[in-house]
């Protein structure tokens, strides 16, 4: 109890670091059924290494720059610019390079996780930042980085809503969507490019490591409970949402890394999840 009480009355240093998890967990989660459901777990993980990336490189260009370069050089926009040429790349499928979609991500996925782990080592000034970047362990959100989340988040919110049934139909019967002359190509573009954008500030926010796992986590979750589309978007919506706070708050008790509480919060609500599932399949 004495916990909770410590924890409420501490709301001025959490307040907008929780105010983004809770956002990146919602919309997380949401995009997240379609990360699970069409396979491209692999893509997100590899999107989040592409942001890391970015926002390393951004901060090894300040540690270069001097004077009114220095003021041009925003790991937010650097980041967010990288993430979405990598999903316009991935995007492209097969007919680019002619090599695999899986090849593509997978390249990006290594260069990237190379790249962040090699300027991580030599650049002193901001190592402990790209630290907080990959793992979340940062506790602190500023509210430039909460106002990002929370413009990405309502004009990706937008687009979804707009296109929702297109993103279903094309997302889970591609071939009678192309045999209706659907603009499938496009619109799955345009899919992994709002995911692309919501992992690049998210990342930038809360670390690489919780969006990861709240794109995954809450979807896998959702999936164990109901079968019902509408249901499971709402679902994994609630459980993205939950992670993050209960991820916060159990940082805070414990004196744990963000990023990992969250992950762990997340991964918990999955096992209860599946045995839910079992438990409901059994009898």
């Amino acid at each position: 109890m004495s916990n909770l009480s410590e924890f409420f009355n501490s709301y001025f240093l959490w307040k907008e670091a929780v105010a983004a998890g809770a956002l990146v967990g919602a919309i997380c989660g949401f995009l997240g059924v379609y990360v699970v459901l069409r396979r491209i777990i692999f893509l997100s993980a590899a999107l989040t290494q592409v942001s890391s990336f970015g926002v390393a490189l951004a901060f090894y260009f300040q540690a270069a720059a001097t004077g009114w370069v220095l003021t041009l050089i925003n790991p937010s926009t650097l980041s967010l610019i990288l993430t979405l040429v990598a999903a316009y790349l991935f995007a492209l499928k097969r007919d680019f390079l002619k090599i695999t979609q899986e090849g593509i991500i997978g390249f990006g996925f290594l260069i990237a996780s190379a790249s962040v782990v090699i300027m991580g080592d030599k650049i002193t000034h901001g190592a402990h930042e790209i630290s907080d970047i990959i793992f979340g362990t940062a506790v602190v959100v500023s509210e430039t980085e909460l106002y990002l989340v929370i413009t990405v988040a309502f004009v990706v919110g937008v687009v979804h809503w707009k296109f929702y049934k297109d993103f279903i139909f094309v997302s889970f019967d591609p071939d009678s969507a192309t045999l209706f002359k659907y603009p499938v190509k496009l619109t799955n573009t345009l899919l992994l490019i709002s995911i692309g954008a919501v992992i690049s500030i998210s990342t930038k926010a809360i670390g690489a490591l919780p969006v990861f796992g709240l794109l995954t986590l809450p979807a896998l979750s959702s999936l164990q409970l109901t079968e019902k589309m509408n249901y499971v978007f709402i679902l994994s919506v609630i459980i993205g949402l939950v992670s993050a706070i209960f991820g916060y708050f159990f940082s805070f008790i414990l004196s744990i890394p963000t990023g990992a509480s969250i992950t762990l919060t997340a991964s918990v609500i999955f096992i209860i999840s599946s045995v839910i599932n079992r438990c409901r399949t059994v009898h």
